[in-house]
Order: structure tokens, then sequence, then C-alpha cells
């Protein structure tokens, strides 16, 4: 697990921290592991849009 897995998951990296860091390291990640923090950020961005209704 990464950085920005363990942060974001322990609440010491906001959903825009986590995505800003995730763009900068993107390159450098495993494609699989890629692919995996892509669907955490995408599934938190959608739990965060739904309890804003």
């Amino acid at each position: 697990m990464c950085l920005i897995c363990l942060d974001f998951q322990n609440q010491r990296l906001t959903l825009d921290e986590a995505r800003r860091a995730f763009g900068e390291m993107a390159s450098t990640l495993d494609p699989d592991h890629r692919a995996e923090v892509e669907e955490m950020l995408e599934q938190a961005a959608h739990d965060e849009a739904e309890s804003n209704d």
C-alpha cells in the first residue's frame, strides 16, 4: 500500500489532497495499484457527493 492510500484511509489527507498527490505520483505507481487508487478516490468522491445530497 502506498502513502496516498495509508494517509487517505487514516484521514490524514482530504480527498482533494489525495487527488493532488495521486496526480504527482501516478506515473511512479504500479499500473495495478494505480487503478486501485483511482477506484478508491472515485468511490470516495461518489460517497462524498451522496452525503451532500
